[in-house]
């Protein structure tokens, strides 16, 4: 009896942890922009996300969304794939960072070398199963071959979430 109360419990618990409101801002589709937009949201239907949750991992994704004739629309996602809710903190607005390379490996573009970042603490909260999204928007390089590398700036983190992906500019 114990057994099967157990069993109800649990899944009306796992039935309640999958309802949520749909806001339109959380599609999950591609937004044009300079690389600014940050957003969270929660696993969604029709979302290219693999399986339930993985102990103790956060996973990865960069990935290209969109290409147009002189720019590359790319997005930098980490899922909380562990058990517990996880807390980034950041010491300023800069969340995350990224640089460019040619096919040569020389750097072409740095984000953090031309923008200026709030002095100010901050801290983004991914439960279980929740993404952070960064879209980022590169364009007005030279047609050609490219490296772009990613990383989270949070404080006291031993794992900086690196990612690496070449990519074109036609």
């Amino acid at each position: 009896m114990k057994k099967w109360l157990f069993i109800l419990s649990f899944t009306l618990l796992l039935t309640a942890c999958g309802t949520s409101e749909k806001k339109e801002a959380d599609k999950g589709e591609p937004v044009m922009g300079d690389g600014n937009k940050q957003e969270q949201h929660q696993n969604k239907p029709g979302r290219d996300h693999s399986g339930g949750i993985v102990a103790g991992s956060i996973e990865l994704k960069l990935s290209v969304m969109e290409q147009k004739t002189g720019s590359t629309l790319m997005r930098y996602e980490l899922k909380n794939q562990t058990e517990q809710v996880k807390i980034f903190e950041f010491t300023s607005g800069k969340k995350f960072d990224y640089i460019i390379t040619d096919k040569n490996g020389k750097k072409v573009y740095q984000y953090s070398q031309d923008h200026m970042f709030t002095q100010s603490l901050s801290k983004i909260t991914l439960k279980q199963g929740e993404v952070f999204t960064q879209d980022i928007m590169v364009k007005n390089l030279p047609a050609g071959t490219y490296t772009i590398e990613i990383w989270l700036t949070a404080k006291n983190e031993e794992n900086n979430y690196r990612q690496k992906k070449m990519f074109e500019i036609q």
